[in-house]
Protein backbone atom coordinates (compact mmCIF):
# COMPACT_ATOMS: atom_id res chain seq x y z
CA UNK A 1 0.00 0.00 0.00
CA UNK A 2 1.40 3.37 -1.01
CA UNK A 3 1.04 6.43 1.09
CA UNK A 4 0.38 10.34 0.27
CA UNK A 5 3.66 12.53 1.70
CA UNK A 6 3.72 15.50 2.18
CA UNK A 7 4.67 18.36 -0.79
CA UNK A 8 7.53 20.31 -0.27
CA UNK A 9 7.64 22.70 -3.48
CA UNK A 10 11.20 24.07 -4.58
CA UNK A 11 11.89 27.74 -4.33
CA UNK A 12 11.24 27.71 -7.85
CA UNK A 13 7.59 26.19 -7.33
CA UNK A 14 7.02 28.55 -5.01
CA UNK A 15 7.66 31.76 -7.78
CA UNK A 16 5.85 29.69 -10.81
CA UNK A 17 2.58 29.28 -8.86
CA UNK A 18 2.99 33.35 -7.59
CA UNK A 19 2.83 34.13 -11.28
CA UNK A 20 -0.06 31.46 -12.17
CA UNK A 21 -1.40 33.21 -9.93
CA UNK A 22 -1.34 36.55 -10.80
CA UNK A 23 -1.43 36.61 -14.57
CA UNK A 24 -4.84 35.05 -16.34
CA UNK A 25 -2.63 33.41 -18.75
CA UNK A 26 0.55 31.96 -17.91
CA UNK A 27 3.30 28.96 -19.58
CA UNK A 28 5.14 26.93 -17.72
CA UNK A 29 7.86 26.17 -19.98
CA UNK A 30 9.88 23.36 -17.12
CA UNK A 31 11.81 20.49 -18.94
CA UNK A 32 10.74 17.24 -17.50
CA UNK A 33 11.41 16.47 -14.14
CA UNK A 34 10.64 19.77 -12.50
CA UNK A 35 7.48 19.26 -10.99
CA UNK A 36 4.96 21.05 -13.64
CA UNK A 37 2.11 18.81 -12.60
CA UNK A 38 2.20 19.10 -8.60
CA UNK A 39 2.62 23.33 -9.16
CA UNK A 40 -0.57 23.31 -10.96
CA UNK A 41 -2.14 21.52 -8.75
CA UNK A 42 -0.74 24.04 -5.98
CA UNK A 43 -1.94 26.97 -7.70
CA UNK A 44 -5.39 25.72 -8.20
CA UNK A 45 -5.36 24.54 -4.24
CA UNK A 46 -4.74 28.23 -3.85
CA UNK A 47 -7.26 29.60 -6.13
CA UNK A 48 -9.80 27.05 -4.33
CA UNK A 49 -8.80 27.76 -0.70
CA UNK A 50 -9.99 31.51 -1.31
CA UNK A 51 -12.84 30.60 -3.31
CA UNK A 52 -11.64 32.23 -6.58
CA UNK A 53 -12.59 29.01 -8.87
CA UNK A 54 -15.47 26.04 -9.16
CA UNK A 55 -13.28 23.56 -11.02
CA UNK A 56 -10.22 23.20 -13.71
CA UNK A 57 -10.38 21.52 -16.92
CA UNK A 58 -7.21 19.96 -17.82
CA UNK A 59 -6.59 18.48 -21.71
CA UNK A 60 -3.80 16.26 -21.54
CA UNK A 61 -2.14 13.10 -23.73
CA UNK A 62 -4.01 10.04 -23.56
CA UNK A 63 -1.87 8.38 -20.42
CA UNK A 64 -0.93 11.84 -18.23
CA UNK A 65 -4.60 11.97 -18.78
CA UNK A 66 -5.48 8.15 -16.62
CA UNK A 67 -2.17 7.63 -15.12
CA UNK A 68 -0.02 11.27 -13.98
CA UNK A 69 -2.92 13.61 -13.04
CA UNK A 70 -4.57 10.90 -10.91
CA UNK A 71 -1.48 9.69 -9.15
CA UNK A 72 -0.09 13.25 -8.40
CA UNK A 73 -3.44 13.79 -6.72
CA UNK A 74 -3.04 10.75 -4.89
CA UNK A 75 0.90 11.06 -4.12
CA UNK A 76 0.45 14.77 -1.95
CA UNK A 77 -1.09 14.98 1.30
CA UNK A 78 -1.57 18.37 0.06
CA UNK A 79 -3.82 17.65 -3.01
CA UNK A 80 -6.06 14.79 -1.15
CA UNK A 81 -8.84 17.24 -0.60
CA UNK A 82 -8.93 17.54 -3.91
CA UNK A 83 -12.00 15.24 -5.87
CA UNK A 84 -11.28 14.16 -9.83
CA UNK A 85 -13.03 12.22 -12.96
CA UNK A 86 -11.76 11.35 -16.48
CA UNK A 87 -13.97 12.60 -19.07
CA UNK A 88 -13.72 9.39 -20.91
CA UNK A 89 -15.34 6.05 -21.52
CA UNK A 90 -19.33 5.05 -21.34
CA UNK A 91 -19.96 7.22 -18.19
CA UNK A 92 -18.21 10.37 -19.59
CA UNK A 93 -21.44 12.43 -19.99
CA UNK A 94 -22.87 11.45 -16.65
CA UNK A 95 -19.69 12.65 -14.72
CA UNK A 96 -19.55 16.12 -16.87
CA UNK A 97 -22.96 16.97 -15.85
CA UNK A 98 -23.39 15.32 -12.22
CA UNK A 99 -24.74 17.67 -9.95
CA UNK A 100 -21.91 17.21 -7.14
CA UNK A 101 -19.11 18.52 -8.90
CA UNK A 102 -15.56 17.66 -8.43
CA UNK A 103 -12.82 20.28 -8.53
CA UNK A 104 -10.39 18.55 -11.61
CA UNK A 105 -11.62 17.32 -14.67
CA UNK A 106 -9.19 14.83 -17.11
CA UNK A 107 -9.89 14.67 -20.90
CA UNK A 108 -7.42 13.69 -23.80
CA UNK A 109 -6.92 15.92 -26.45
CA UNK A 110 -8.70 13.49 -28.81
CA UNK A 111 -11.80 13.96 -26.71
CA UNK A 112 -12.20 17.78 -27.33
CA UNK A 113 -15.20 17.80 -30.11
CA UNK A 114 -17.11 15.40 -27.76
CA UNK A 115 -16.75 18.01 -24.95
CA UNK A 116 -17.13 21.08 -27.16
CA UNK A 117 -21.13 19.94 -28.12
CA UNK A 118 -21.60 18.80 -24.71
CA UNK A 119 -20.74 21.91 -23.16
CA UNK A 120 -23.00 23.88 -26.42
CA UNK A 121 -25.78 22.19 -23.96
CA UNK A 122 -24.95 24.12 -20.74
CA UNK A 123 -25.69 27.53 -20.01
CA UNK A 124 -21.28 29.19 -19.36
CA UNK A 125 -22.89 30.04 -15.80
CA UNK A 126 -23.37 26.68 -15.54
CA UNK A 127 -19.96 24.59 -16.71
CA UNK A 128 -18.25 22.80 -13.71
CA UNK A 129 -14.61 24.65 -14.28
CA UNK A 130 -13.23 28.07 -14.86
CA UNK A 131 -9.78 27.05 -14.78
CA UNK A 132 -8.24 25.63 -18.27
CA UNK A 133 -4.87 23.58 -18.27
CA UNK A 134 -3.23 22.51 -21.34
CA UNK A 135 -0.80 20.33 -20.37
CA UNK A 136 2.09 19.75 -23.25
CA UNK A 137 0.85 22.30 -24.71
CA UNK A 138 2.57 21.88 -27.68
CA UNK A 139 -0.73 19.98 -28.88
CA UNK A 140 -1.96 23.04 -29.68
CA UNK A 141 0.75 24.83 -31.64
CA UNK A 142 -0.61 24.19 -35.28
CA UNK A 143 -3.17 26.41 -36.17
CA UNK A 144 -4.77 23.97 -38.64
CA UNK A 145 -5.83 21.68 -36.08
CA UNK A 146 -9.27 20.91 -34.51
CA UNK A 147 -7.81 20.73 -31.26
CA UNK A 148 -6.49 24.11 -32.13
CA UNK A 149 -9.92 26.01 -33.33
CA UNK A 150 -11.34 23.78 -30.89
CA UNK A 151 -9.53 25.06 -27.69
CA UNK A 152 -9.76 28.89 -29.25
CA UNK A 153 -13.26 28.70 -29.24
CA UNK A 154 -12.83 27.37 -25.65
CA UNK A 155 -10.51 29.68 -23.88
CA UNK A 156 -12.95 32.94 -23.95
CA UNK A 157 -14.53 31.24 -21.31
CA UNK A 158 -12.72 30.49 -18.79
CA UNK A 159 -11.08 33.18 -16.22
CA UNK A 160 -7.67 31.36 -16.64
CA UNK A 161 -5.45 29.31 -19.10
CA UNK A 162 -2.80 27.75 -17.72
CA UNK A 163 -0.32 25.68 -20.14
CA UNK A 164 2.36 23.60 -19.54
CA UNK A 165 5.40 21.91 -21.86
CA UNK A 166 8.73 21.20 -21.66
CA UNK A 167 9.30 21.78 -24.84
CA UNK A 168 7.89 25.26 -26.65
CA UNK A 169 9.86 25.65 -29.68
CA UNK A 170 10.36 21.56 -30.79
CA UNK A 171 10.96 22.22 -34.41
CA UNK A 172 11.64 26.44 -33.98
CA UNK A 173 10.17 29.56 -33.11
CA UNK A 174 7.08 29.29 -35.19
CA UNK A 175 5.43 26.53 -33.00
CA UNK A 176 5.13 29.34 -30.37
CA UNK A 177 2.22 31.16 -31.91
CA UNK A 178 -0.86 28.91 -31.31
CA UNK A 179 0.49 28.19 -27.40
CA UNK A 180 0.86 32.54 -26.93
CA UNK A 181 -2.41 32.77 -28.49
CA UNK A 182 -4.01 30.53 -26.07
CA UNK A 183 -2.56 32.34 -23.11
CA UNK A 184 -3.19 36.17 -24.05
CA UNK A 185 -5.51 35.79 -27.15
CA UNK A 186 -3.24 36.94 -29.60
CA UNK A 187 -2.17 40.34 -27.73
CA UNK A 188 1.26 39.77 -28.22
CA UNK A 189 2.54 38.00 -31.38
CA UNK A 190 -0.89 38.55 -33.04
CA UNK A 191 -4.03 37.50 -33.50
CA UNK A 192 -3.51 35.33 -36.94
CA UNK A 193 -0.07 33.37 -37.92
CA UNK A 194 -0.14 34.76 -41.20
CA UNK A 195 1.01 38.19 -39.99
CA UNK A 196 3.23 36.84 -37.21
CA UNK A 197 5.27 34.50 -39.83
CA UNK A 198 5.43 38.04 -41.94
CA UNK A 199 6.40 39.60 -38.62
CA UNK A 200 9.29 37.57 -37.91
CA UNK A 201 10.23 35.38 -40.95
CA UNK A 202 11.08 35.20 -44.27
CA UNK A 203 9.34 33.43 -46.79
CA UNK A 204 11.46 31.03 -49.02
CA UNK A 205 8.89 29.57 -51.66
CA UNK A 206 9.55 25.64 -52.45
CA UNK A 207 8.58 23.41 -55.29
CA UNK A 208 5.28 22.11 -54.68
CA UNK A 209 3.40 24.88 -54.21
CA UNK A 210 4.28 25.10 -50.58
CA UNK A 211 6.91 28.00 -48.36
CA UNK A 212 9.49 27.34 -45.60
CA UNK A 213 9.60 30.34 -43.07
CA UNK A 214 13.11 31.09 -41.86
CA UNK A 215 13.16 33.51 -38.39
CA UNK A 216 15.31 36.62 -38.86
CA UNK A 217 18.39 37.38 -37.00
CA UNK A 218 16.37 39.44 -34.86
CA UNK A 219 13.10 37.25 -34.55
CA UNK A 220 14.40 35.43 -31.21
CA UNK A 221 14.72 38.24 -29.03
CA UNK A 222 11.63 40.77 -30.14
CA UNK A 223 9.50 37.63 -29.67
CA UNK A 224 11.25 36.73 -25.93
CA UNK A 225 10.77 40.22 -25.13
CA UNK A 226 7.16 40.27 -25.83
CA UNK A 227 5.92 36.81 -24.03
CA UNK A 228 8.57 36.98 -20.88
CA UNK A 229 6.03 38.56 -18.77
CA UNK A 230 3.54 35.00 -19.31
CA UNK A 231 6.19 32.43 -19.43
CA UNK A 232 8.52 30.42 -17.04
CA UNK A 233 11.33 28.74 -18.68
CA UNK A 234 13.23 26.53 -16.25
CA UNK A 235 15.83 23.73 -17.44
CA UNK A 236 16.28 20.84 -15.08
CA UNK A 237 20.05 21.11 -15.00
CA UNK A 238 20.01 24.57 -13.16
CA UNK A 239 17.73 23.76 -10.42
CA UNK A 240 18.14 20.26 -9.81
CA UNK A 241 21.21 18.31 -9.11
CA UNK A 242 21.15 15.51 -12.05
CA UNK A 243 23.81 13.23 -13.00
CA UNK A 244 25.80 13.23 -15.85
CA UNK A 245 24.81 13.01 -18.93
CA UNK A 246 26.48 10.62 -21.62
CA UNK A 247 26.18 9.71 -25.34
CA UNK A 248 27.92 7.43 -27.43
CA UNK A 249 27.29 6.68 -30.92
CA UNK A 250 27.53 3.33 -32.46
CA UNK A 251 28.28 3.06 -36.19
CA UNK A 252 27.17 0.55 -38.24
CA UNK A 253 27.82 -0.09 -42.26
CA UNK A 254 24.99 -0.92 -44.62
CA UNK A 255 25.67 -4.36 -46.11
CA UNK A 256 26.10 -4.38 -50.19
CA UNK A 257 22.44 -4.90 -50.78
CA UNK A 258 20.61 -2.92 -48.20
CA UNK A 259 22.58 0.24 -49.76
CA UNK A 260 21.77 -0.81 -53.17
CA UNK A 261 18.00 -0.36 -52.47
CA UNK A 262 19.16 2.83 -49.90
CA UNK A 263 20.12 4.68 -53.01
CA UNK A 264 17.68 3.11 -55.34
CA UNK A 265 15.09 4.97 -53.06
CA UNK A 266 16.92 7.74 -52.37
CA UNK A 267 18.08 8.65 -55.96
CA UNK A 268 14.70 7.33 -57.67
CA UNK A 269 11.31 7.16 -55.09
CA UNK A 270 11.27 3.30 -55.68
CA UNK A 271 12.96 0.23 -55.60
CA UNK A 272 12.16 -3.19 -56.19
CA UNK A 273 12.54 -6.15 -53.82
CA UNK A 274 11.77 -9.96 -53.97
CA UNK A 275 8.98 -9.25 -51.93
CA UNK A 276 7.32 -6.88 -53.78
CA UNK A 277 8.10 -2.78 -54.49
CA UNK A 278 8.44 0.16 -52.47
CA UNK A 279 7.19 3.31 -53.47
CA UNK A 280 7.93 6.79 -51.76
CA UNK A 281 5.41 8.84 -53.31
CA UNK A 282 7.11 12.29 -51.77
CA UNK A 283 9.89 13.60 -49.59
CA UNK A 284 8.21 13.05 -46.15
CA UNK A 285 7.39 9.49 -47.50
CA UNK A 286 11.32 9.00 -48.79
CA UNK A 287 12.35 10.19 -45.69
CA UNK A 288 10.19 7.05 -43.57
CA UNK A 289 11.39 4.48 -46.31
CA UNK A 290 14.84 5.66 -45.90
CA UNK A 291 14.70 5.42 -42.16
CA UNK A 292 13.34 2.12 -42.30
CA UNK A 293 16.25 0.61 -44.77
CA UNK A 294 18.79 1.80 -42.24
CA UNK A 295 16.62 0.18 -39.15
CA UNK A 296 17.07 -3.20 -41.09
CA UNK A 297 13.89 -3.37 -42.93
CA UNK A 298 11.42 -1.84 -45.43
CA UNK A 299 7.52 -2.03 -45.51
CA UNK A 300 6.57 -2.86 -49.38
CA UNK A 301 3.62 -3.67 -51.14
CA UNK A 302 3.70 -7.60 -49.64
CA UNK A 303 4.32 -6.26 -47.00
CA UNK A 304 7.62 -5.85 -44.36
CA UNK A 305 10.99 -6.98 -46.65
CA UNK A 306 14.23 -8.30 -44.22
CA UNK A 307 17.26 -6.16 -45.40
CA UNK A 308 20.06 -6.29 -42.76
CA UNK A 309 20.65 -7.00 -39.22
CA UNK A 310 23.35 -4.89 -39.02
CA UNK A 311 21.41 -2.36 -36.27
CA UNK A 312 19.85 -5.48 -34.66
CA UNK A 313 23.24 -7.44 -33.73
CA UNK A 314 24.93 -3.99 -32.73
CA UNK A 315 22.02 -3.66 -30.09
CA UNK A 316 22.24 -6.96 -28.99
CA UNK A 317 26.34 -6.64 -28.51
CA UNK A 318 24.98 -3.22 -26.28
CA UNK A 319 22.70 -5.75 -24.87
CA UNK A 320 25.58 -8.44 -23.59
CA UNK A 321 27.74 -5.23 -22.66
CA UNK A 322 25.14 -4.16 -19.64
CA UNK A 323 25.75 -7.47 -18.50
CA UNK A 324 22.13 -7.44 -17.14
CA UNK A 325 21.66 -3.89 -16.50
CA UNK A 326 18.17 -2.56 -17.86
CA UNK A 327 17.97 -1.24 -21.22
CA UNK A 328 15.23 1.15 -22.33
CA UNK A 329 15.57 0.83 -26.62
CA UNK A 330 13.36 3.70 -28.50
CA UNK A 331 12.23 1.53 -32.14
CA UNK A 332 10.22 3.36 -35.18
CA UNK A 333 8.79 0.83 -36.74
CA UNK A 334 6.50 -2.42 -35.77
CA UNK A 335 9.01 -4.79 -37.67
CA UNK A 336 11.70 -3.73 -35.74
CA UNK A 337 10.36 -4.87 -32.75
CA UNK A 338 9.70 -8.23 -34.30
CA UNK A 339 12.94 -8.43 -35.79
CA UNK A 340 14.55 -8.07 -32.12
CA UNK A 341 12.06 -10.28 -30.60
CA UNK A 342 13.39 -13.02 -32.96
CA UNK A 343 16.86 -12.14 -32.25
CA UNK A 344 16.89 -12.46 -28.69
CA UNK A 345 14.78 -15.42 -28.50
CA UNK A 346 11.63 -13.82 -26.38
CA UNK A 347 8.99 -11.97 -26.07
CA UNK A 348 10.78 -8.63 -25.29
CA UNK A 349 7.88 -6.31 -23.22
CA UNK A 350 6.67 -3.35 -25.97
CA UNK A 351 5.24 0.13 -25.32
CA UNK A 352 3.67 1.61 -28.24
CA UNK A 353 0.91 0.73 -30.64
CA UNK A 354 -2.03 -1.61 -29.90
CA UNK A 355 -0.79 -1.97 -25.55
CA UNK A 356 -3.64 -1.20 -23.52
CA UNK A 357 -3.59 1.03 -20.97
CA UNK A 358 -3.48 -1.56 -18.11
CA UNK A 359 -0.92 -3.59 -20.15
CA UNK A 360 1.49 -0.72 -20.39
CA UNK A 361 0.82 -0.25 -16.33
CA UNK A 362 1.71 -2.97 -16.07
CA UNK A 363 5.06 -3.35 -18.17
CA UNK A 364 5.90 0.28 -16.39
CA UNK A 365 6.12 -1.30 -13.05
CA UNK A 366 7.94 -4.21 -13.86
CA UNK A 367 10.73 -2.09 -15.42
CA UNK A 368 10.88 0.45 -12.28
CA UNK A 369 10.59 -2.48 -10.10
CA UNK A 370 14.04 -4.06 -11.91
CA UNK A 371 12.16 -6.39 -13.58
CA UNK A 372 12.64 -6.13 -17.24
CA UNK A 373 16.30 -6.07 -18.57
CA UNK A 374 15.03 -4.83 -22.30
CA UNK A 375 12.51 -2.36 -22.89
CA UNK A 376 11.35 -1.67 -26.58
CA UNK A 377 9.28 1.78 -26.96
CA UNK A 378 7.77 3.71 -29.55
CA UNK A 379 8.97 7.70 -28.71
CA UNK A 380 5.07 8.63 -29.72
CA UNK A 381 3.80 6.65 -27.03
CA UNK A 382 6.15 7.10 -24.34
CA UNK A 383 6.66 10.52 -25.10
CA UNK A 384 4.79 12.34 -22.01
CA UNK A 385 3.99 10.98 -18.69
CA UNK A 386 5.76 8.32 -17.71
CA UNK A 387 8.67 7.70 -15.06
CA UNK A 388 11.21 5.48 -15.80
CA UNK A 389 14.21 6.55 -14.26
CA UNK A 390 13.85 3.73 -11.21
CA UNK A 391 14.20 1.35 -13.85
CA UNK A 392 17.26 1.72 -15.57
CA UNK A 393 20.03 4.62 -16.52
CA UNK A 394 21.12 3.49 -20.39
CA UNK A 395 18.36 4.52 -23.19
CA UNK A 396 19.32 3.13 -26.68
CA UNK A 397 17.56 4.95 -30.09
CA UNK A 398 17.86 2.17 -32.58
CA UNK A 399 16.12 4.65 -34.93
CA UNK A 400 15.76 7.98 -34.41
CA UNK A 401 12.95 10.58 -34.91
CA UNK A 402 12.82 13.75 -36.85
CA UNK A 403 10.66 15.36 -34.17
CA UNK A 404 12.43 17.38 -30.98
CA UNK A 405 10.05 17.05 -29.04
CA UNK A 406 9.50 13.57 -28.97
CA UNK A 407 13.52 13.25 -28.74
CA UNK A 408 13.73 14.99 -25.44
CA UNK A 409 10.43 13.65 -24.32
CA UNK A 410 11.94 10.55 -24.45
CA UNK A 411 14.87 10.70 -22.88
CA UNK A 412 13.35 12.70 -20.35
CA UNK A 413 11.40 9.60 -18.98
CA UNK A 414 15.11 8.25 -17.79
CA UNK A 415 16.96 11.55 -17.25
CA UNK A 416 15.04 13.62 -14.84
CA UNK A 417 14.68 14.59 -11.37
CA UNK A 418 14.55 11.03 -8.85
CA UNK A 419 17.48 9.34 -11.11
CA UNK A 420 20.84 8.55 -9.14
CA UNK A 421 23.14 7.46 -11.82
CA UNK A 422 24.96 8.85 -15.10
CA UNK A 423 22.34 7.83 -18.15
CA UNK A 424 24.30 6.79 -21.36
CA UNK A 425 21.78 7.58 -24.80
CA UNK A 426 23.45 5.18 -27.28
CA UNK A 427 22.67 6.46 -30.50
CA UNK A 428 23.21 3.71 -33.83
CA UNK A 429 23.44 5.14 -36.84
CA UNK A 430 24.30 3.85 -39.89
CA UNK A 431 27.14 5.51 -41.43
CA UNK A 432 26.74 8.02 -44.72
CA UNK A 433 22.49 7.66 -44.20
CA UNK A 434 19.74 10.06 -43.68
CA UNK A 435 20.69 8.65 -39.50
CA UNK A 436 23.37 11.31 -39.09
CA UNK A 437 21.00 13.77 -41.40
CA UNK A 438 18.59 13.28 -38.55
CA UNK A 439 21.16 13.25 -35.81
CA UNK A 440 22.28 16.71 -36.97
CA UNK A 441 18.50 18.18 -37.31
CA UNK A 442 17.87 16.95 -33.74
CA UNK A 443 21.23 18.95 -32.27
CA UNK A 444 20.32 21.76 -34.63
CA UNK A 445 16.76 22.45 -33.42
CA UNK A 446 18.31 21.37 -29.42
CA UNK A 447 19.90 24.36 -30.09
CA UNK A 448 16.88 26.56 -30.91
CA UNK A 449 15.04 25.73 -28.31
CA UNK A 450 18.16 25.98 -25.12
CA UNK A 451 18.52 29.35 -26.83
CA UNK A 452 14.82 29.82 -26.14
CA UNK A 453 14.66 28.57 -23.05
CA UNK A 454 17.78 30.04 -21.56
CA UNK A 455 16.89 34.23 -22.58
CA UNK A 456 13.29 33.20 -21.42
CA UNK A 457 14.70 32.45 -18.35
CA UNK A 458 17.59 35.07 -17.85
CA UNK A 459 14.00 37.73 -18.76
CA UNK A 460 13.28 37.04 -15.47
Amino acid sequence: MSYAIDWTPHEFQMNAMGEMLHNPGYGLFMEPGLGKTSTTLGAFSVLKAHGKTKGMLVVAPLRPTYKVWPAEVKKWKDFSDLSWTILHGPQKTARLHAANRVDLYFINYDGLKWLEQELATIKRADWPFDVLCLDESTKVKNTQTLRFKIVKKLRDNFTRVWELTGTPAPNGLENLFGQVYMLDGGERLGRYVTHFRREYFTEYPQRGGYSVWEPRTDSQKRIQAKIADITLALRAEDYLKLPRKLEARIEVDLPEKARRVYKSVEDEFYAQLGSGEVTAANAAAKSMKLRQVTGGGVYGTEGAAVLHDVKTEALLDLIEEQEGQPLLVAVAFQHEVERIRNALGYEVPYLGGGVTINASNRIVDDWNAGKIPVLLAHPTSVAHGLNLQAGGNAVCWFTLTWNLEEFDQFNARVYRQGQTKPVTFHYIVAVDTIDDTVLTALRSKDRTQKALMNALKEKR
